[in-house]
């Protein structure tokens, strides 16, 4: 059995149950990756249908990233009844207002940011995103070299303070002075929908996270080469709108 039949037999299977769960990583799942963050863009149609799938009945869909929630919803412009998990997992639309940060956490926050600014310094080309919760490293679009040696630097000021969550990526490092998950943000938003099964797919490290986080009996999908932790692969973006349209065909033909 070939994976793309294998895939599209546990779609069927999938969509045949009471009620679902449907979860979508933003960055290279929905919106192709792009070397300024602030320029990412899901491809045309692939919102659209995640609102059909978030319309049907016992169909809980959201939108989940490391993106602070405030730019999740400017980069989306989905409002309810598709949900949104930012910043792995720290703030939701569901659970609103997010948590604050208290002044031990912000004075961890300062430090923190004072450290990332000098590897700024001696690495002019990388960049530097401020999130409520952590702060994150971006190396995309710098050559090779360039971006290894920004990341051992931020390596370096992740191992000073081993208090924090230290999250790789694709050319980008991540540290949160408070930290959820995507796959524990999943398994509590299950629960409390009190679905049968969840759906997940996305590309990157964090994702593989909640792959592991997430039941055997979840259906996984892994976007892009590499090694995974997910019961299926497609190649791309547009691979995933394609997905999502047969999902949504086949739960609206119950």
């Amino acid at each position: 059995m070939s994976g793309a039949t294998a895939l599209l037999q546990a779609l069927e299977q999938f969509a045949t149950l009471p009620r679902v769960l449907i979860a979508v990583d933003f960055d290279g799942t929905l919106a192709p990756l792009v070397d300024e963050p602030m320029a990412a863009r899901a491809l045309p149609g692939s919102l659209d249908v995640l609102t059909d799938l978030a319309r049907l009945s016992d169909t809980v869909v959201a939108v989940v990233s490391g993106r602070d929630l405030s730019t999740l919803r400017q980069l989306t412009g989905v409002s309810d009844p598709v949900l949104l998990v930012g910043s792995h997992g720290v703030e939701t639309s569901y659970e609103e207002p997010a948590p604050q940060p208290g002044p031990r956490e912000r004075a961890r926050f300062a430090a923190l940011e004072a450290e990332l600014t000098d590897v700024l310094r001696a690495h002019p080309l990388a960049r530097l995103e401020r999130k409520p919760h952590s702060l994150v490293l971006h190396t995309r679009g710098l050559p090779e070299d360039a971006a290894a040696t920004a990341l051992r630097a931020g390596q370096d000021v992740a191992g000073r303070h081993p208090d924090l969550q230290a999250t790789p990526g694709k050319q980008v490092l991540e540290l949160a002075v408070r930290h959820v998950g995507k796959g524990v943000a999943l398994r509590d938003l299950a629960a409390a929908r009190q679905v049968d099964a969840t759906f997940y797919v996305g590309d990157d490290v964090t994702d593989e996270r909640a792959f592991q986080d997430l039941a055997p009996t979840d259906l996984t999908v892994r976007v892009g080469p590499g090694q995974t932790l997910a019961r299926h692969r497609v190649d791309n973006e547009r691979a995933v709108l394609r997905l999502l349209r047969a999902l949504w065909a086949m739960r609206n033909a119950r």
